[in-house]
């Protein structure tokens, strides 16, 4: 006798997911409507894979849902390798002209529980950057900062501030600097640089997060406006708490006329395949790229740091 053919097994619960997926993706523009749903744009790469995976999943003959599962899980996993990858080698797009000065920047949430100091410190000595924003710098790293202060002597915080635990720490010195706390308006420290680094002005930021997403915008806004008014050329970095794809973060570039460098995804650290990008370095116009984004170590923080080198005009 002929054998059956063995009818394709899973391809209703692969429909059931292609429309949670394209479900997904379209929801992750609804943030255009109200801020609120701004947070679905976060995840438009995990609902693509996750699109994707049930669509390849119905193409197949047989284990449908099974094929999907291993598709989806490859995809996030791919997100997870895909800035270790991107940081393997520096990749240089560039080099300083003459009238520019190199400068190799960093961004980093320590994360504020974090209770080893020592690994941190290393870190922040592993990344070598002329100017570094350490933000959710908990009473346990604190101390680190006398440590660093031969590799950089010129270091502002507001760890006395509510609700700013940050510090701006330079190899070049400060012209002046200013803080703020989260009481009244956005979390943040500004720190101008002298001549020799064209007059720079330095933004470190930790913005809100969901669900006080109306607080998050809002400071957003606030940010743009403050760095609007700054003089000559600026840098702007820290935790955004929004990934590339959302509302939130577009505020930078569209109102204060900033350029985003950063696009590797950095949280979660704990399982070593982060997912969302939310550390982010923006540059004003006439700013260069010069070595692209690289993450560095987590040292016990749930946060990878972010580092990229940039070239400044110097003033004439």
């Amino acid at each position: 006798m002929p054998r059956r053919k063995r009818k394709p097994t899973g391809g209703f619960g692969c429909l059931l997911g292609l429309l949670l997926g394209l479900c997904g993706l379209a929801a992750t523009r609804l943030g255009q409507l109200w801020i609120a749903f701004d947070v679905f744009s976060h995840f438009t790469l995990q609902f693509a894979v996750v699109t994707v995976g049930f669509l390849a999943g119905l193409a197949m003959p047989r284990a449908r849902l099974l094929a999907a599962t291993v598709i989806i899980v490859l995809g996030l996993v791919g997100i997870g390798v895909w800035p270790h990858v991107a940081s393997r080698e520096p990749r240089s797009v560039g080099q300083a002209a003459a009238g520019e000065r190199a400068l190799k920047v960093a961004a980093f949430n320590s994360f504020w529980h974090n209770a080893n100091a020592d690994a941190v410190l290393a870190e922040v000595e592993r990344l070598d950057a002329d100017v570094i924003a350490l933000v959710e710098l908990g009473p346990a790293q604190r101390p680190i900062l006398d440590v660093l202060k031969g590799r950089y002597p010129y270091q502002y915080h507001c760890l006395k501030t509510g609700f700013c635990s940050m510090a701006l720490l330079s190899k070049l010195p400060f012209a002046e600097a200013a803080g703020r706390g989260r009481d009244g308006g956005p979390s943040f420290l500004r720190a101008r640089l002298g001549p020799e680094a064209g007059g720079l002005t330095v933004f470190a930021v930790h913005t809100n997060r969901f669900p006080r997403f109306l607080q998050q915008f809002s400071e957003m806004k606030q940010l743009a406006a403050l760095i609007g008014k700054a003089p000559g050329p600026h840098l702007v970095m820290g935790d955004f708490n929004a990934t590339p794809f959302s509302r939130t973060l577009s505020v930078l570039p569209g109102a204060a006329n900033l350029t985003r460098l950063t696009n590797l995804p950095s949280w979660p650290a704990q399982a070593g395949l982060p997912q969302l990008a939310i550390d982010h370095i923006f540059v004003s116009p006439g700013i260069r790229l010069l070595e692209a984004e690289r993450i560095g170590e987590p040292a016990g923080s749930d946060h990878y740091p972010v580092a990229l080198s940039i070239a400044v005009p110097l003033q004439p």
